[in-house]
């Protein structure tokens, strides 16, 4: 079983300046469901990290491929499953950016979180507005 879900965005920034923004992972902290975020080196493939949603138990991730200032792939292992999120960014016309974000849910015990990536959905729209309008105030802040 394999669950897949895509969704972009266009950010009035240049691709650099968004790049930038999201490999700082502090700056996943304006999501108020996020508690806390670490990244253990530099934003580069094989480094770990992880995310403590509130009221949620830790998640460990590792960066599996970083395209500098173009692309990410993030995967969470869970038993019998793994969850890739696949980001991207790619130059607009006048200085602005498209961000993507794709994720996917696969492997032989996928379906035992369904009812998680289904709230992924639901939720990544919003997330990704939300995250353009940071990285848009802290383009205007600099």
């Amino acid at each position: 079983m394999e669950w897949e879900f895509a969704h972009s965005v266009e950010c009035p920034v240049s691709r650099e300046f968004a790049w930038q923004f999201w490999t700082h992972v502090d700056n996943w902290m304006f999501d108020p469901s996020v508690e806390a975020v670490t990244l253990d080196g530099p934003f580069a493939a094989g480094t770990t990290g992880t995310t403590r949603p509130r009221g949620l138990d830790l998640i460990n991730w590792q960066l599996i491929e970083v395209q500098d200032g173009h692309s990410a792939i993030i995967e969470i292992n869970l038993p019998g499953a793994v969850v890739t999120f696949r980001w991207q960014f790619e130059d607009l016309p006048n200085t602005a950016t498209r961000i993507s974000q794709r994720v996917t849910l696969a492997g032989e015990r996928a379906e035992d979180y369904i009812a998680g990536a289904a709230e992924l959905e639901k939720g990544i729209p919003a997330g990704m507005r939300q995250f353009v309008e940071e990285i848009t105030k802290a383009a205007q802040v600099k």
